[in-house]
Order: structure tokens, then sequence, then C-alpha cells
């Protein structure tokens, strides 16, 4: 590229740096629908893969038909609660709601032949396209791809979810970026006359949507060099010569800190000084989507306006639900592979310019935060609901639970549990002693045969690790376990499926279904039956729990702000 293109292909970006320790306000808090200031709710979806998604499909069904999407200022999603937010998100307007969550049935209304229909138009058809046949087939062309080197090796995985769960729904296009509405692109087209880009908006009568991600730096013996990882898919094997017998369960000298993608902009609030490649810092704030993953700036104005030349690919819905969702990421990153994983050339929101971009891998939300809940408390949303899409019941015995809860809760309690799934990082929020009431509360809930919810009032501590301001939100916990009150309203064919041990759609474990490999011979595949019976299961569990006015599981809601 000559130097006349490098200058055409610049970029004029709104970055927006955050006031140290992160008070915000954030961007979208200037727009009353996404300002918690002014009563509005929020939800979180947690990660869990296909599980998840069809969980979050059954728990937002509710939500809307509850009446309750109205109020909810933000959605904040991780992993496979990426993959639903970020359809729900985007949809085409040309989709109604009824076509996208599905209809709301009554238990007893529920057939066989009904639960085995994934119709058109209907996210839960998406969950479809995940069979081993199908990813092999696309993963076949995007190797081809990589070999011919028209794509860098840590796209292949954002390249899976945009050609099989996106694509279906109009939002696979490789040349169009995210913002947040018509005015933030109008802005953007009137300081980038030339730009040839496309733009997807937020869905008008949307929440406003966070996915959250993982930075991983350093990565012990690791470390970016240029965009090297950009063209290969091995950098550096020295830690596995020198440590042969590494478990997945110890990621020695890894550093994990949290991150968002938004339509607006993304990047992390907090300020990592000195945290980065070669001392750099990381964090500070956020820029607009079309300018992340670009090299290092050319300067900033007093707007804090940025240039910079554009990035090699556009920066898209896939990237941003592929690293959201990267579960593997930090354990790849240390054999020396991206593992298809996302890698983004990032540059911090301080000293803009005076600091160079890197290339870093970005994973699973989950590798740190898997509930989603911190954007919701950073933003101090007073009301929050934290759907816990666990593959563990409650009582469980799993070694990665903490008094039979999974540990992805008693985490915020300070709790780690003894599998820590290679991460004993710090994500303590909440006094650890909370903990003891809140798991029994979720076990009398499940041992009454009721929906698995326990709400309460929880103070976050001072000078916890993600610089949350202490308040006092109301949570409501919605556990992923067995609501015996709706199984016992299903019609006696339907309430059998539950028992149906089929490996090739395996029921008994229901509705704990396994991350990866619920049925034979299947990496992320669920059935029509599988994904529309836990998607029933939470509708009927949200729509029941707001049946009395003012109030949620039997718990008073304060209103919206006048």
């Amino acid at each position: 590229m000559n130097q006349d293109d490098t200058q055409a292909a610049a970029l004029q970006a709104q970055a927006y740096p955050i006031a140290q320790p992160p008070k915000g306000p954030y961007p979208e808090q200037s727009i009353p629908r996404y300002n918690a200031a002014k009563g509005m709710w929020a939800a979180c979806f947690s990660g869990g893969g296909p599980r998840a998604f069809a969980a979050s499909l059954g728990q937002m069904r509710g939500l809307q038909a509850a009446g309750v999407v109205p109020l909810l200022g933000a959605i904040s999603c991780v992993s496979g609660g990426s993959w639903f937010g970020g359809l729900f998100s985007y949809a085409p307007s040309s989709y109604s709601d009824q076509q996208l969550l599905g209809p709301v049935v009554a238990p007893g209304d529920l057939t066989v032949a009904m639960l085995d229909q994934l119709p058109s138009g209907y996210l839960g058809s998406a969950l479809g396209h995940l069979s081993n046949e199908e990813l092999a087939a696309w993963l076949a062309l995007y190797l081809l791809e990589y070999k011919w080197g028209t794509i860098p090796f840590d796209k292949i995985w954002g390249r899976l979810l945009n050609a099989t769960l996106l694509s279906p729904f109009g939002l696979g296009d490789l040349n169009t970026s995210l913002t947040l509405n018509q005015q933030t692109l109008a802005a953007i087209e009137a300081r980038n006359p030339s730009l040839n880009a496309n733009f997807f908006t937020l869905r008008k009568d949307r929440p406003f949507f966070i996915a959250g991600a993982t930075l991983v730096y350093p990565q012990n013996t690791l470390s970016p060099q240029g965009d090297f990882v950009r063209s290969y898919p091995a950098r550096d094997h020295a830690l596995l010569r020198t440590q042969p017998r590494l478990e997945p369960g110890d990621l020695p000298g890894q550093t994990y800190r949290p991150f968002e993608y938004t339509p607006g902009y993304s990047g992390t609030p907090q300020l990592f000084a000195g945290a980065g490649v070669n001392g750099v810092d990381i964090g500070n704030g956020y820029v607009e989507n079309f300018a992340f993953d670009t090299p290092t700036p050319r300067g900033v104005n007093s707007s804090d306006i940025v240039t910079v030349a554009a990035g090699q690919f556009p920066f898209l819905l896939s990237d941003v639900i592929g690293s959201s969702s990267a579960a593997l990421a930090s354990l790849i990153d240390l054999s020396g592979y991206s593992g298809g994983f996302p890698y983004f050339q990032y540059w911090p929101i301080r000293k803009i310019g005076q600091q160079a971009s890197a290339s870093y891998s970005f994973g699973d939300g989950g590798i740190l935060e898997n509930i989603g809940i911190v954007p919701l408390l950073r933003r101090k949303y007073r009301v929050i609901f934290a759907f816990v899409n666990s593959p563990f019941p409650i009582n469980a015995t799993d070694k990665g639970c903490v008094d039979g809860i999974d540990g992805q809760i008693s985490r915020l309690f300070g709790f780690i549990p003894a599998n820590d799934y290679g991460s004993n990082q710090n994500t303590q929020i909440f006094d650890k002693t909370e903990f003891a009431g809140l798991a029994a509360g979720l076990k009398s809930a499940r041992a009454a045969g009721e929906a698995v919810v326990h709400a309460g009032y929880y103070a976050v501590l001072p000078n916890n690790p993600f610089a949350l301001e202490s308040y006092t939100p109301l949570i409501f916990w919605l556990y992923n376990d067995l609501n015996e009150s709706w199984r016992h309203r299903l019609p006696p064919a339907v309430s059998a499926l539950l028992n149906d041990t089929d490996p090739q759609d395996f029921l008994a474990n229901f509705p704990n279904y396994a991350t990866v490999g619920q049925n034979y011979e299947e990496l992320l595949y669920l059935t029509p039956r599988q994904i529309n019976l836990l998607a029933h299961m939470w509708c009927d569990t949200m729509v029941q729990g707001f049946a009395a006015q003012g109030q949620a599981f039997g718990m008073d809601l304060p209103g919206p702000a006048g």
C-alpha cells in the first residue's frame, strides 16, 4: 500500500475515555432507554454453549410475554448467551418477535409434534446448523481459505458462527460492522465521507446489548509478535516442551481482564497501567467498533476523535460472538496456537497514538466471569435478572461447584471451586457471608419443586477487582434446574420425554445439558426437542414469575423512575 492509499484508508473514529476509577457515565446512557439512573432494569445471560442459547431463548420469550423487555435498559451476555443475544439484538425488523422467539404455549398444550419443529425465522433454528456435518463442511472451506491466504487462522471460529448462526438471519455480511443507531451512523459517515462500509444497527425495540469477553495477557511464555498470528497458527511451543504434563486446570502465568463489545463501541473501562505488550496500558475506555482491531493511531484531537488506519478486516458481529464464546482460547494460547480463536489488534484509550497497538488473544467472557453481571453492576442497574444457565443441577457434587452451587456464582462471593477450570483469579464482588443464604434459597426452591430462583439485595464490595462502585442492587438469581411445577402440568407423552436416554436425543439430564457432547458423536448439536423443551420450561417459569402485579417471583419490584 502506498502513502496515498494509506492516507485514504484513514478512519476518523470517536474514542470514549473513562475517568478512573471508572464511574461512567457510559456513552449509551445519554439515551434514557439505556440509562440505569432512569430506573431501567437489566438482565444477564450466562455462558453455556447451545444450552445457554436455548435457555436464553425461552427466558427472553417469557420476559417479552410478561411485558418486561421494554423495562430492560441492557442485556449482558456471555458465550452461548451471546450467540442468542447477538441474534436477538440485531435481527432484521422483517422478523416479528413471535417469529424470532416462538409462541408462548401453556405446558398442558405442548405436543411431541410441536417440539419436533424448528420453523424458519425462529431463533432456535440457528442451533440446528451446529451439527458436526455442517460444521465440518464449513471448517473445510475456511481451512482452504486460510491455506490460500484469504483469511487468518484466528478468524476461523468466528467464520463458523457467521455461517451457521448469523447468515440464516441476514447478519453474515463480511463487510458490515456495528453501530448503535441511525444517529451514530450519520456521525460516522459525516466524519468519514469516503468510507466504503456498511453497518448493522441495534434493533429499535431492544435493550442495549453487551457481549462479554476476556483479554488474555500475558499468555505466559507466548507474547504476540506483530501480526505473526495473522498468518500462522503456530508461534512457539516452548512451554509445552518444558512442561509436558501441563493440565487444562492449571494455566500458569496468565492474567485475564474483562472486555466488552456493544453496538456502539468496544473496550474496557478499567485502566490496567503498564499491563500490556512491552509495558503499554490496557483499558481506560472504548472506541467505535469500526475502528477496533486497527494499528497504532496517528493521533487524537481535543474531541477524542482518533485518526487511525483501517484494519486488515472489518470488525463484525461474528467477531463479537466468536470472541465471547472462545472457551478454549486461554488453554490453546499456551500451546502456541490461536486454535482458530480471535486475536485482535488493540491499543489503549490513554495517550492515544503514543502507545503501540499489539495483537492480543480475546477469549470467552466466561474465562473470567461467566454470568455477565459485571457490566450491569458497572452501570449501576438497581434490578438485575441473572440467568445462570448451568450444566450442574442444584446439589451437584461436581468439583466445579461449591456447596452444590455452580462455581460461576460462588466465585462472585469469594469461593473458588476445587476445579477452577484453569483460573483462580479473584473475581469476588459480594461479601462471603451472603453466599450461604443464596445457596440455601436456591436449594429450598428446588426442594419445593418450584422455579429455582432466589432474590435479594446484595451490596457490591468496595475495592473489588473490577473497580465497581459500591451500591446495593436487587438481584434475581435464576438457576437452570428442573422446574417440577412446570413438569407436572405437561401431558404424559411430553413429560415422558424427560426420561429419554436415546444417545442421539438424550433428555435424561434435562435441563442441564452438557455444554459439549450432549448427543452421541456430536459436539454442539441439540435436537429440536432438546431446544424447545428447555425454551418452553424457561418461558413458563418467567410468565408465572411475573404473574402478580408489581412483583417478580414474590418479590416487590421498584418501578421505573419518573
